[in-house]
């Protein structure tokens, strides 16, 4: 049954929570099952899957949840800038049908993504959808989560999970795009 409501990259996380929640409460203190509780309940929320079975549209979606934080033009590429909270839904989708590949993995540190330090030394990964690009720069309470194989994919098909950070979305100026400052992303919402 936790299958349909939970991601399958926290599933781990949250049984494990779960035990340490019933030892403790059996074994232990209140005080302390009382905290795993609130942590295995929270996690729940964290990798919860709510993705809706869309119909397939022509134009690109939203891969993740989040807050447009920036928008930059560059040469013929809008770069669109997301802020991935940890309130925020966190599975990762294909935003058009095309070849998906990851090109670029650097393991790394999770500091706070406003600093300069951040974008140097976080774990970083660059997901190429043939002429979209999406560069993954963790934040601090992102973990480490596999992403899907190089192949094809369809738009809407999840491709990973991620927590925390900043996503940069690289649209070529041939997408129309209806986005602004501080707007709030879905994941699967038209751009």
């Amino acid at each position: 049954m936790i299958n349909n409501f939970v991601a399958k990259e926290g599933r781990v996380y949250i049984y494990i929570s779960f035990a340490i929640f019933v030892f403790s409460y059996l074994f232990v203190c209140d005080t302390l099952a009382f905290i795993t509780f609130v942590i295995t309940l929270f996690l729940i929320f964290i990798y919860r899957n709510n993705l809706k079975v869309k119909v397939k549209v022509d134009s690109l979606v939203s891969p993740i949840s989040g807050e447009i934080i920036a928008i930059d033009k560059l040469n013929s590429q809008n770069i669109v800038y997301v802020n991935v909270g940890i309130l925020d839904s966190h599975i990762l989708i294909a935003p058009k049908d095309s070849l998906f590949k990851e090109e670029f993995h650097q393991n790394g540190l999770n500091f706070c993504t406003n600093s300069y330090k951040a974008k140097e030394l976080n774990e970083k990964r660059v997901l190429k959808f043939d002429d979209i690009k999406l560069e993954l720069i963790s934040g601090r309470f992102n973990i480490s989560h596999e992403f899907n194989n190089v192949g094809n994919v369809k738009q809407y098909d999840k491709i990973g999970v991620f927590i925390n950070g900043i996503v940069k979305i690289y649209i070529p100026s041939s997408y129309p795009l209806n986005l602004k400052f501080a707007q709030k992303l879905k994941v699967g919402e038209v751009l």
